[in-house]
């Protein structure tokens, strides 16, 4: 993420559903609510370019830091499950006082954003994953990977993993790297990264979520973004999962990695824009854009 790329400061609160601490950036006041779950390690910053976008066309576009994350509170009293997520999510929505909202989920967030349209898909307009994790299982391998490396959260440990998320490692500042290194080693954090790490090792293949997508047939509509060259979760399992998913749309990027708002956010805030208004993703299609619509 370069420096300066967010067009509009937004506002931050700090709510507490379920009893928890969950810090809200806020960019907009007016129009229809959209909500921005990240992905593992991260914080809610990592969405300023495109929810900044979105609230220049009058949307109201709410990011959060997940429970362990950013300046969100940390340690126990929380289940870091989908579940957990699921259940606080709703009681943000009660929170915040909105009765429905888009929900936008990248990579672990995008497993506990699917859960909540899932489990309750009357709170969820739209459903848009990026890079996420849940449609498929994870090889042990990867679990134990991802909970081995939740230990490591010195600054050039930080730095790698941000770094290798994207095709073009300029795509992420030294001073975001910096915020997250900082923010993954404050109070309580080290005990919420157990926590989820244990979740990667022990539960989190009870939680996919492709059948569960497709039992919703089509109530919510879905949009998939995807890097082409994702090391992180892999493009072919949304390759691989769109044909058994109801009105599902899958945009992939060439030359992109696994955060695809922070390499590519004009195509990707283009892209989120057309799906939340029920447009046709399929109009970029150009030079290293693809797009596979499911009816």
């Amino acid at each position: 993420m370069s420096d300066g790329a967010m067009a509009a400061s937004p506002i931050q609160y700090l709510l507490h559903p379920l009893g928890f601490g969950v810090r809200v950036m806020q960019w907009g006041g007016e129009g229809p609510a959209v909500l921005f779950v990240h992905g593992l390690g991260s914080h809610a910053e990592i969405w300023a370019p495109v929810a900044s976008a979105l609230a220049a066309q009058g949307r109201r576009c709410f990011a959060i830091d997940l429970p362990g994350h950013g300046l969100s509170q940390k340690g126990g009293g929380f289940s870091y499950t989908a579940a957990g997520h699921s259940e606080l999510f709703a009681a943000l929505l009660a929170e915040l006082g909105e009765e429905r909202i888009d929900v936008v989920g990248s990579s672990l967030g995008g497993l506990f954003a699917a859960a909540f349209a899932t489990r309750t898909p009357e709170l969820v307009r739209t459903l848009t994953l990026i890079g996420s994790v849940g449609l498929q299982p994870l090889a042990p391998e990867r679990r134990r990977w991802t909970s081995e490396y939740l230990a490591k959260m010195d600054r050039d440990s930080v730095a790698t993993r941000l770094r290798n998320g994207v095709f073009d490692p300029a795509a992420i500042s030294d001073s975001f790297v910096e915020e997250a290194w900082r923010m993954n080693n404050s109070r309580g954090a080290a005990e919420s990264f157990a926590a989820i790490g244990r979740y990667y090792a022990e539960g989190i293949n009870d939680d996919m979520q492709v059948e569960r997508l497709a039992a919703l047939d089509g109530r919510v509509p879905l949009l998939l973004v995807w890097g082409k060259q994702d090391v992180t979760v892999a493009y072919q399992g949304a390759v691989e999962a769109l044909p058994r998913l109801a009105r599902a749309t899958l945009l992939a990027l060439d030359d992109t990695r696994h955060i695809p708002h922070v390499e590519r956010p004009e195509v990707v805030g283009t892209a989120i824009a057309l799906h939340l208004d029920g447009g046709d993703v399929g109009i970029l299609r150009g030079p290293g854009v693809e797009v596979t619509a499911q009816q």
